[in-house]
């Protein structure tokens, strides 16, 4: 079964953002980590219901520097402000990855290249498979689609850091994109319908990306608005 399982927020400061968004929302962060391979810090912040924000950055400087790509990427998509960098799928059948993928016409990458490290080392989890990479579907404002057969060591379910909130996410409902259904149907090939992906969706007609997204919270329903990733 494929459905919504997170979304990325990408800023210029993973602090600020993460800050901002817990004392918008009332719902605690917790610390995801960082990637070596492209620089970038994460944050979690828990919708409830198995989906999550995650909150990046570039924490390590070097890497603009360097001039990595990804985080070059970033520092562009980022000038204008935080933004909704990707959304992100999920599917517990490694089929269905496989299938996505061969639509695409891309190979699934198995994990994030330079690996993930954990803030807490007991939350360390085997790479997930995962079509297309970024530069493929979210940069292009398309969902990607990851691998995950157990929600039992789920990231929205990892403990968040005490005094950050206390309202609790009860489930997206809906969410904005770019596009037209038809658009998003094409993208997603025969895999998986757009009416039975566990939210209701509404087509802007605008580019591609997404503009919003909706959630059920112990306090009442709540809106996250930011602009889209830039094409």
């Amino acid at each position: 079964m494929i459905t919504l399982d997170h979304i990325a927020v990408w800023t210029d400061n993973l602090y600020r953002t993460t800050v901002e968004l817990s004392r918008e929302t009332g719902i605690g962060s917790s610390d995801g980590g960082y990637f070596p391979g492209l620089g970038l810090g994460q944050k979690i912040i828990s919708l409830g219901n198995h989906v999550y924000l995650e909150v990046e950055s570039i924490v390590d400087h070097r890497m603009i520097t360097d001039r990595a790509p990804m985080a070059l990427e970033l520092e562009r998509q980022t000038q204008a402000g935080d933004c909704f960098a990707g959304l992100c799928l999920r599917s517990d059948s490694m089929d269905e990855i496989l299938e996505f993928a061969k639509i695409r016409g891309i190979t699934p990458m198995e994990g994030i290249s330079g690996g993930k490290v954990p803030m807490v080392p007991s939350a360390d989890k085997p790479p997930v498979p995962h079509a297309p990479d970024f530069w493929n579907s979210w940069r292009l404002g398309k969902p990607n689609m990851y691998y995950v057969p157990d929600l039992s060591r789920h990231s929205s379910l990892e403990p968040i850091q005490e005094g950050t909130g206390d309202v609790k996410g009860a489930g997206v409902t809906s969410i904005e994109i770019g596009g037209t259904e038809s658009d998003l149907q094409r993208w997603l090939g025969d895999v998986a319908s757009v009416k039975e992906l566990g939210v209701d969706i509404t087509y802007n007609g605008g580019p591609d990306g997404l503009y919003a997204v909706a959630f059920d919270s112990s306090i009442g329903p709540q809106t996250i608005r930011l602009n889209p990733i830039t094409l």
